[in-house]
């Protein structure tokens, strides 16, 4: 229901709705009545409608997108429900939600594969909008594995093309339920507005230009937070110099699309607390021993006065002394509210400051001021930033002379705090570099001149020297050649305080993603420094025919299994730590953990696979050649069985080699080939044979099917 309901919401934002109840009707008749877009329902979902609860409400918005919303529930049976939106002037479904009560199915391996239920899909489009549909292709989602390994849905997108170019706003969404191919929910976004040429279109390289003169790379320090501690490391990289925003393809202009917009910091301070232990760890008493470090709470609350007008109507509420992330000091956090007489009266200011050297951190004011000047002439742009960059010299001399201005637009997606403020954002640089995500940031009241919202952001870290960096016309290179960037139409919104006012705009885009380039090599890289993969999804080319190709497969539908390469070598044996793998992975419902390839992420799986016992200390060895009893221990501990497995002596143990299982592994033996696990081969266990690649398939697929259903 939640789904749905979040659905519908959606849908309602996409195209920006007020709504009226079904009794009520719109200043303009709509061409289909309510009878007509029941019937437009009935028919075409082949609806069966008997002992449900109907309404409906009429919808419309201002760019004369207007719809029948009809709603049918079943509270008397089974609180089935169906939700169906009508276009009422062409009389299409445009979206539909039908929530059933969820029905534990008895195997999580889904009855139909997401081949079988694309099919079911299109068959479900053709009949709900066929002409549209004809226009669209089946968009790749690179979110596909891990949606499909957590939800009971199988969900595909379709893209509108015009002139083989991606109509990126307009879409036909689809979810079928993986064991019955019902259709769960659809939706459909569609303009009716003509589309610019693309024969008027700039050439590529073209673009390519404008986007280096209005947009650009440049070289900045970035932070990586890839080590095990979590301690940052400062980087050289490129990064995007004025954010990544469409380029008009017709005017060369730079767009205005709010799916765009580049975040490269937060202004907003974060803190944890610390808290002792007994006995002392090094690390706790080291903690202790800065404590004698800290000034107290009045020495801070006195610092912080020197800054901010704090008159006795206010009063102190909180003080708190936070530990300090990645070797930072610690930080004090004060906050204060107003305790007047007058009603009308609001005020509340919260600031932070260096426990260690009294430097003010962060400070937000928020009171009713704002509310009473509305309307009056403000101070102006320019005063303001003089106001700003005053307050920074005073409480930020040295870091100030080491920054560098950015407006706003610019300045890496910073947006003023309030609707009435200034805000000024002033750049870190080091070594002649700028270093985006360390900041000094200021908001100032337009009217009343005063500072309303500070935060300094500001690493103690070491920085490399950019002696080794690739030159920009190297970086640009490895962009392109690297990152997406062509032409799709795109929204453009001509008022930025407007989004209900669109237009459809052919444009240049560059893959919506976070441009972290390392300046050395040109790589892209995650946020942990890890180089970006493909986005390209790989497929196997070593399965085919195979006893194992159907398991496998399904073992990528299912998210499980991610090919990380295009061999899967089913031949070859399996290794323990590769089967953990897989087993943990089939495990892990809402957890998912990172596929592992370095050390210090094998050693995390194992952790895991400790945990939940399905191996111990003494059985890790990660390079070892699983065997068939092996594989049956694990199995059987991963069902919770382990503890029955363990009392062999209560099995009777059928098998002809029976002998040559030893007595630890009988339990797991007979239950893993009882439950058609790891079945018998002519009343054979083989417990020392080793297991292939497929063979693992086939067990984890094998062990899917049964584990829901005991």
């Amino acid at each position: 229901m939640k789904k749905m309901i979040a659905l519908l919401t959606v849908f309602a934002l996409l195209i920006g709705v007020f709504q009226m109840p079904g009794g009520v009707m719109a200043r303009e008749e709509p061409k289909i009545t309510l009878k007509q877009a029941i019937e437009i329902a009935k028919t075409t979902l082949s609806l069966q409608t008997d002992g449900f609860e109907f309404n409906s409400s009429y919808i419309e918005n201002q760019n004369g997108f207007n719809i029948w919303s009809l709603n049918w529930n079943n509270t008397k049976t089974n609180n089935e429900s169906i939700n169906v939106s009508i276009d009422s002037n062409m009389g299409e479904i445009v979206s539909l939600s039908w929530y059933t009560p969820y029905e534990q199915p008895k195997s999580r391996i889904p009855k139909y594969t997401r081949a079988e239920a694309l099919k079911a899909a299109e068959t479900w489009m053709t009949k709900l909008q066929s002409d549209k549909f004809k226009l669209t292709k089946l968009k790749d989602n690179p979110n596909q594995d891990y949606y499909n390994k957590y939800s009971d849905v199988y969900a595909f997108e379709f893209v509108r093309m015009q002139d083989g170019i991606e109509v990126t706003p307009n879409i036909i969404s689809v979810q079928l339920d993986k064991n019955t191919l019902k259709i769960r929910n659809f939706y459909m976004v569609w303009d009716n507005q003509e589309l610019p040429a693309k024969a008027n279109a700039i050439s590529l390289d073209q673009a390519k230009e404008v986007f280096k003169n209005k947009l650009g790379l440049e070289l900045t320090y970035n932070f990586i937070y890839g080590n095990t501690n979590n301690e940052p490391k400062a980087i050289l990289a490129y990064t995007l110099k004025n954010g990544n925003s469409p380029i008009d393809a017709i005017s060369s202009e730079l767009l205005n699309n709010m799916y765009r917009i580049y975040y490269g910091m937060d202004r907003g301070s974060t803190s944890a607390k610390a808290e002792a232990a007994v006995p002392m760890t090094p690390q706790e008493q080291s903690v202790l021993d800065d404590q004698s470090k800290y000034i107290s709470k009045e020495a801070a609350e006195q610092a912080i006065r020197q800054y901010v007008k704090i008159d006795n109507t206010m009063k102190l509420e909180r003080a708190n002394l936070y530990q300090g992330y990645n070797k930072a000091n610690a930080t004090w956090n004060l906050e204060w509210k107003y305790s007047g007489t007058e009603n009308k009266s609001y005020k509340y200011i919260n600031a932070q400051i260096d426990a260690v050297t009294k430097e003010l951190k962060s400070l937000y004011i928020n009171d009713n001021n704002e509310d009473q000047v509305i309307g009056e002439t403000t101070i102006g742009k320019e005063a303001a930033k003089k106001l700003a960059e005053e307050f920074l010299v005073k409480v930020q001399p040295d870091k100030f002379k080491n920054t560098l201005y950015k407006e706003a637009k610019d300045s890496y997606g910073i947006m003023p705090v309030y609707k009435n403020d200034f805000s000024f954002n002033y750049i870190r640089v080091e070594n002649g570099i700028p270093t985006p995500t360390n900041s000094l940031f200021v908001s100032i009241n337009e009217y009343t001149g005063e500072v309303i919202s500070y935060n300094a952001n500001w690493l103690d870290i070491e920085f490399p020297t950019p002696d080794k960096a690739i030159t920009l016309d190297k970086a640009y290179e490895a962009l392109f050649s690297e990152v997406k960037f062509g032409m799709e139409y795109t929204y453009h919104y001509p008022n930025e305080n407007d989004y209900d006012k669109k237009e459809i705009k052919l444009a240049y885009t560059l893959e919506n993603t976070n441009i972290l380039m390392d300046a050395n090599n040109g790589i892209m890289l995650n946020y942990d420094g890890t180089p970006v993969k493909s986005a390209k999804k790989l497929a196997y080319t070593d399965i085919k025919g195979n006893k194992a190709e159907d398991d496998i497969n399904t073992l990528i539908d299912m998210g499980i299994l991610v090919p990380e390469g295009n061999t899967f070598a089913p031949e070859s044996n399996m290794l323990q730590k590769d089967f953990l793998k897989l087993l943990v992975s089939s495990l892990q419902e809402y957890y998912p953990m990172p596929v592992a390839k370095t050390e210090d992420q094998y050693d995390n799986l194992y952790n895991e696979a400790i945990r939940r016992k399905l191996i111990n200390t003494n059985e890790k060895n990660p390079e070892s050649v699983v065997t068939r009893q092996d594989a049956a221990r694990m199995i059987v501990r991963a069902m919770n069985y382990g503890v029955l497995a363990e009392k062999g002596n209560m099995f009777a143990v059928s098998f002809k080699d029976a002998s040559s299982i030893p007595a630890a592994f009988k339990g797991y033996a007979v239950i893993a080939s009882e439950l058609g696990i790891i079945p018998a081969v002519d009343s054979y266990f083989y417990p020392n044979k080793s297991i292939t690649n497929g063979d693992a398939a086939e067990i984890i697929v094998n062990y899917l099917k049964v584990e829901t259903s005991l």
